[in-house]
């Protein structure tokens, strides 16, 4: 049987092919070279062609294949709705085209289709019944892509736009003339000159120039028009009133070929040029001295040699100052093949573009270094001016790579040989697991993939039961772990335990990592254990009950004596125990931690088995010294040891060594999945609320574990080690527990580095303000800004908030960073937002927001610090607002209440930020003095979909009391849509406009 070809066509010399895959009727008895001409145009013809009949595929060429993202034979067959993104795309193209196509004219439209991957895009379409008369016998269609014509349309209008605004608001004065008489003057021409709008018109141009030398030689200068140059010339030019002053005037001709069309001239007023040419060498000289102090390195190159560089690059290469100048560049590559393959780049330099790469290069004492270069022609298709090339030396970037490339696949040595199961889920679907879960659950390999995770539990109802509390525990960034009866896939239970974790908690579609650990047998112990703690129980008692008969009458005889025995043992014992152990938890202290940890690695060393040291941290416990005070803290620290006694064995070991920090020690583990378990329980149990003076606080750990021998073979190296490990679990989230590697030792030297070059940063300053406008949903207008954070690095440039406001956080310097940026976004706004460069229709001014950190907010002298900072800028209160987190909020209400109270004393204005994330409190919102809402991004994020209801019903909320609403994070116009279907106020994202620097700011207000 023969196969069909690309054409969906029967091969040539086949058996006749159905009539749905025939070529159109005209062709039939047509020769053989006229059927492959037919099929020669098909597959070669750039646009798309298709047959359909009965709303079938019958035929299409590799193009509109292509273009849809299918191949021709697989598109071969299908409905036609598969091309369209809706079904009422569908039948509304159906209810246009059928009318046309039956009366046997052609179809022309452009509509909206779908490729394979979902993907839209704009296409112009082209239908005609291949006969009018019988349309059933089919129709063709010709498809054009025409997203990027549309888009060149809509650049050629917006460029004609521009071209109008240009003349409407350029800062030179432009004028028409014909027969040396002003036909037409832009506004600025006239008020440049001193008339009115339209009072130059039809006057004769002699009237603009100081005498009659001025205006001969422009005279002379139309002969030069007339052959297609440009006159320019400086000349004192008069205005109505009779003044002078210097001026720039450049002609040119409409069409040297017809004088007749008349010139366009220019008058730029240089008066302030020549005053400024002073100021302009200075500027260039500063500019030179920018070039030199660059972190990176900048050469300016001519026929591929150097003619000036500034000092970075002599440094990258090891060269002394000036050695560089005039020398060829073969210098910088160690061989004849590198050199031409970098000369290749003449050619993009000299169309313009930007060329971007890596390349290994040479030092002067022949070392080499991994340099990125970035060139460009100074001005394109002239490759004489020269060009300019940056270079950065990547060499450090390089070996972080190498880095990352190992781990990953580390990262996968660890899934393979993990004796738990893993799983990554994403949508309740399997989307991929280790070989131990498939052992585990008795599947083949691959078998479980894109299964519904359904599949691994006892029953649908004990599925459903569960889920929605595992998917909220991960969506609040916590850990999910409890023990579940599972089924394998032979139907046999076993117990088996869970922990989950979110790999993004705003972000739940990116899916979660789940461990799966059989501990079937664990159960069988424990309840084996239970039913024998029964019995022993029973007889103890009876035992017990016999012997305190038996003793009745030897304790009354013995009482005096044991009583004078206990007093001075007891003054001993408490002696010895504030000795070696903490006077709040009663907890062993680091004295006697060293002691047993010494002893446990001595027993372990000997009986060859492991020795856990697992380093318990609170998560924010400062918060709650700072709200509540100090008594209520130590309570918390009681609670938490009680705690952690309670989940471990009786030779295991639980000290207090300072602060909220806590070292465990298990001796002889079997394996480190045991001190894995043992942390997951202690989470657990820490997680659980707490009732302190009558609140009620939720608080988390964080836990870093390392094992003997592996991570160290003596105390202080485990313990130090165990430390490490739990910084890494607190960056990585909090709220969980890592293992000690390597590679935490390098990220703690890390993040003492970054912490004392932020600490430098706040003395040096290097931090910078940055502000991001927020837009009315309804009209698009500017309505303010968000004052933002940034730090501005002597040699990793720009840094990004998320990088080190945690570690200002955890080490206080935020309150200083906080401070600084509340007075300098001041102090811009009343510079250019409040009355320097914001638009003339916005009254009074641009309002400026600052965010406030948790520990900013909790600060008594909150109030006092916003009202020294407004009297010092000079700022209006009311063009201040000050954003405050829930979590901030409802760490302590009453406090809350209080602050929040006096800065609406003050005048300034308060928004909740983040609102729809975290608690969400809107029983109280009434309560709150605060005047805004700003939706958190992840709720924004979902304003398309499942968020839409949410948000929908948080701002009618806000409405009724008379609140405004922000949604922060707008990145498409379907969220924008959706939001401003919702009622939302006001609009902030990089949809709107991107955070910029203050400079850019100014500048885009005084634009506007």
């Amino acid at each position: 049987m023969s196969k069909p070809n690309a054409l969906g066509e029967q091969e040539i010399g086949a058996a006749p092919a159905p009539a749905a895959a025939s070529p159109p009727a005209e062709y039939a008895g047509r020769p053989r070279d006229t059927q492959l001409e037919y099929k020669a145009i098909l597959a070669n013809a750039s646009i798309g062609i298709a047959f359909t009949r009965d709303r079938k595929f019958t035929l299409c060429n590799p193009k509109f294949a292509e273009m849809f993202g299918w191949r021709a034979e697989e598109l071969i067959g299908q409905p036609g709705d598969v091309v369209y993104p809706s079904r009422e795309s569908y039948e509304a193209m159906g209810a246009i085209a059928i009318p046309v196509l039956t009366s046997g004219r052609q179809l022309d439209v452009e509509w909206e289709v779908r490729r394979r991957d979902d993907s839209t895009f704009l296409a112009r379409m082209i239908a005609k019944a291949v006969n009018s008369t019988e349309t059933q016998q089919g129709t063709v269609w010709i498809v054009e892509d025409i997203t990027q014509r549309k888009r060149q349309a809509d650049d050629v209008a917006r460029l004609l736009r521009e071209q109008e605004a240009i003349l409407n608001t350029a800062s030179v004065g432009i004028c028409f003339v014909r027969d040396r008489r002003v036909v037409r003057a832009t506004r600025r021409f006239e008020q440049m000159h001193g008339y009115g709008p339209g009072e130059l018109d039809g006057q004769p141009t002699a009237t603009t120039y100081a005498d009659e030398a001025a205006y001969r030689a422009v005279g002379e200068g139309y002969g030069r028009l007339r052959s297609g140059e440009t006159y320019s010339a400086e000349m004192l030019t008069r205005r109505k009133d009779g003044s002078t002053y210097w001026s720039r005037v450049t002609g040119r001709a409409v069409d040297p070929a017809d004088p007749g069309l008349g010139s366009v001239w220019m008058d730029e007023d240089i008066t302030e040029r020549k005053r400024a040419e002073e100021d302009l060498q200075r500027v260039l000289a500063e500019q030179q001295v920018i070039v030199n102090n660059a972190v990176i390195g900048i050469a300016f190159l001519r026929e591929r040699t150097v003619v000036r560089c500034n000092r970075r690059f002599e440094e990258l290469f090891g060269f002394d100052r000036g050695e560089a100048n005039g020398m060829p560049t073969r210098r910088y590559y160690f061989t004849d093949e590198d050199y031409a393959a970098s000369g290749r780049t003449v050619a993009q330099l000299d169309a313009g573009a930007t060329p971007d790469f890596e390349q290994w290069l040479r030092r002067k004492d022949g070392s080499g270094f991994w340099c990125r270069r970035t060139g460009r022609a100074i001005e394109p298709g002239n490759l004489a001016r020269g060009y300019v090339w940056m270079f950065e030396d990547i060499t450090a970037r390089k070996s972080a790579d190498d880095e990352i490339r190992r781990l990953a696949e580390e990262q996968r040595l660890i899934l393979d040989n993990a004796t738990v199961g893993i799983a990554f889920a994403r949508n309740r679907l399997l989307h991929r697991c280790n070989s131990r879960l498939e052992q585990m659950f008795g599947y083949a390999k691959g078998e479980l993939l894109g299964k519904q995770s359904e599949i691994l539990f006892a029953s649908g109802a004990a599925y459903e039961s569960n889920v929605n509390r595992v998917y909220a525990t991960l969506a609040a960034g916590e850990t999910f772990a409890e023990e579940h009866r599972l089924k394998r896939k032979d139907g046999s239970e076993f117990w088996c335990k869970l922990v989950a974790k979110a790999i993004d908690p705003a972000r739940p579609e990116e899916g979660a990592i789940t461990i799966f650990d059989d501990v079937s047998a664990e159960h069988a112990v424990r309840e084996s254990l239970e039913a024998s703690r029964d019995a022993a129980e029973a007889s103890r008692e009876r035992l017990e009950r016999a012997v305190a008969e038996r003793t009745t009458e030897l304790q009354a005889a013995n009482e005096r004596l044991q009583a004078e025995i206990a007093d001075r043992r007891q003054a001993e014992s408490r002696a010895q125990h504030l000795a070696d152990h903490d006077p709040l938890t009663g907890l062993p202290n680091r004295r006697l931690l060293e002691d047993r940890l010494t002893q446990a690695l001595a027993a372990s060393q000997r009986n060859s088995k492991q020795t856990a040291v697992m380093f318990v941290d609170l998560d924010r416990f400062k918060a709650i010294n700072d709200s509540l005070g100090h008594a209520a803290g130590d309570l918390v620290l009681k609670e938490v040891a009680q705690r952690l006694e309670r989940q471990l064995r009786e030779v295991d070991t639980i000290c207090r060594i300072g602060g909220d920090e806590f070292v465990v020690v298990l001796p002889e583990v079997k394996r480190a999945s045991d001190a894995a378990n043992v942390a997951a329980k202690i989470l657990e149990a820490v997680a659980q609320p707490c009732r302190v003076e009558e609140r009620e606080l939720n608080f988390t750990a964080s836990i870093g574990i390392s094992v003997f021998p592996d991570d160290g073979r003596d105390a202080e190296s485990l313990i130090r080690n165990a430390d490490a490990a739990m910084y890494h679990a607190k960056e990585t989230g909090r709220a969980g527990y890592q293992f000690f590697t390597e590679q935490m030792n390098l990220a703690a030297s890390r993040r003492l580095a970054l912490e004392a070059d932020l600490r430098k940063a706040v003395l040096n300053a290097e931090l910078r303000v940055w502000v991001q406008p927020v837009h009315e949903a309804a009209s698009g207008r500017v309505a303010g800004h968000e004052a933002l954070l940034r730090w501005q690095h002597p040699a990793r440039g720009l840094v990004e908030p998320a990088e080190f406001l945690a570690l200002a956080e955890d080490t206080g310097l935020i309150q200083r960073m906080g401070e600084w940026l509340l007075a300098e976004a001041c102090r811009w706004t009343v510079a250019f937002g409040a009355g320097g460069a914001a638009p003339a229709s916005v009254e009074g001014g641009l309002p400026v927001s600052v965010n406030l950190s948790a520990r900013q907010f909790h600060d008594p002298k909150l109030a006092e610090t916003v009202a020294r900072v407004l009297k010092e800028t000079g700022l209006a209160p009311k063009l201040l607002e000050l954003e405050v987190s829930e979590g901030a909020i409802m760490q302590n209400v009453d406090a809350a209440l209080a602050a929040l109270r006096r800065l609406r004393e003050l005048g300034v204005a308060v928004a909740i930020d983040g609102f729809g994330a975290a608690y969400s409190s809107l029983v109280g919102l009434h309560e709150l003095p605060v005047g805004k809402l700003k939706l958190d991004r992840a709720l924004v994020a979902e304003a398309g979909g499942r968020g839409r209801a949410i948000i929908a019903g948080i701002v009618g909320l806000a409405h009724a009391l008379e609140l405004k609403v922000t949604a922060v994070g707008v990145e498409s116009e379907a969220q924008r849509d959706a939001l401003k279907a919702c009622g939302c106020d006001y609009l902030q994202g990089f949809l709107t406009g991107r955070p910029v620097d203050t400079d850019t700011a100014a500048n885009n207000l005084a634009g506007a």
